[in-house]
């Protein structure tokens, strides 16, 4: 039995990751849902949006998973140019091709809706309008500050700085340790007065990647796993009181020191604290670690849709179901359904195939020069 993060244990932890996700976008802030009536009973109002904002590590989550798996990969790359351009450029291909099936769906079906794409893209010049839609399917919109079909869609270019970063990473650190790159990355922002870099901004989010990419180098799971009770429940009750504990202390200094104030400590460290809970209490339980696999699996997906749902065409279906939980059970169902649906489809026009295709040919025009 492995006590490390298995490929299993990563999708079940990135279901934990897009279940907060779903629940930061329906009630983070009071705009998302004044217009309807929403019970939060038997907790307040209050109470709950700080949840929802402090479910805003979701990217954070998804950030150290992405660090801890691209550090397993590159660890097995020679470090030399033409071996780092194809590593990149097959992850860029991989992270990008889900996207680009979804793009090219919602950009039919939100055409064909409303003309969404029209008034998004092309409220100025023909050549423009172009541009825009180029960068937006690339994943570049955020970047260059560009219009965007699905505003969520910023994490897309946060991703492809993280997979071109990580080999930058990976080498200064075999000559310095992480240390210095932990202290660089913490406390740039502030020696340039910049101050927080925002919620939409790939910066806030590179410390999980590194502190993921530090636990996949150093084995760090396995190690905590040879702490503790070699007994599975009392290791399961001391991870409890551990590691539920500083989750607890987390979220009380979250509101004393909201991500503008802590952003450091609440996008860096916090989601190292969540994830450590999740692998050794909460994925431990056969059941919930099955449904969160299920949920980790399609997470992609529904991450690129939910906001379709949610936020663009079908929001007063959503809220019309008036209690808290049962609004989000009802996204969770129906983002999860259409992520299946999506997933049927790219498995009938047989997608991941011309995806191999695409890299295949891509490592073979490296290889000539």
């Amino acid at each position: 039995m492995s006590t490390g993060l298995t490929k299993n244990d990563s999708f079940s932890v990135k279901g934990i990751g897009i279940l907060m996700m779903l629940f930061h976008h329906l009630y983070a802030y009071i705009d998302y849902f004044k217009k309807f009536d929403v019970s939060f009973a038997p907790f307040s109002q209050n109470c709950i949006i700080d949840i929802a904002l402090f479910f805003k590590i979701c990217v954070s989550i998804f950030a150290f998973i992405t660090g801890y798996g691209l550090l397993k990969s590159i660890a097995n790359t020679q470090i030399n140019r033409k071996d780092v351009t194809k590593w990149s450029l097959t992850r860029l291909v991989k992270t990008l091709s889900g996207f680009w099936l979804v793009y090219v769906l919602a950009f039919i079906v939100s055409l064909l809706i409303d003309g969404r794409p029209l008034y998004i893209y092309f409220d100025g010049s023909r050549a423009k309008g172009v541009l825009y839609v180029l960068l937006d399917f690339l994943g570049l919109a955020n970047f260059f500050d560009t219009p965007t079909l699905n505003s969520t869609w910023w994490y897309m270019s946060a991703a492809i700085v993280f997979i071109l970063i990580i080999p930058l990473i990976y080498m200064v650190s075999r000559k310095v340790g992480y240390l210095p790159v932990i202290l660089v990355i913490a406390a740039l922002p502030r020696l340039l007065n910049i101050g927080y870099p925002g919620g939409t901004n790939a910066y806030s989010f590179i410390l999980p990647v590194v502190f993921g990419m530090i636990f996949a180098e150093y084995n760090v799971f396995e190690h905590i796993s040879e702490k503790l009770p070699k007994n599975k429940f009392a290791s399961w009750a001391v991870s409890f009181v551990v590691f539920g504990g500083l989750s607890v202390a987390s979220f009380v200094l979250f509101r004393v020191y909201p991500h503008h104030e802590g952003w450091e400590f609440n996008f860096g460290i916090v989601p190292v604290i969540i994830i450590c809970f999740a692998r050794f209490c909460i994925i431990c339980i056969p059941v919930i670690k099955q449904v969160l696999n299920f949920l980790g699996k399609y997470s992609m997906t529904m991450f690129l849709t939910h906001s379709f749902i949610k936020s663009i065409y079908f929001d007063d279906f959503i809220y019309s179901f008036n209690h808290f939980l049962l609004i989000y059970l009802i996204l969770i169902v129906v983002s999860l359904a259409l992520a299946i649906v999506i997933n049927f489809f790219s498995n009938i026009i047989k997608y991941n195939r011309l995806t191999n295709k695409l890299i295949e040919q891509m490592n073979k025009a490296i290889d000539k020069f």
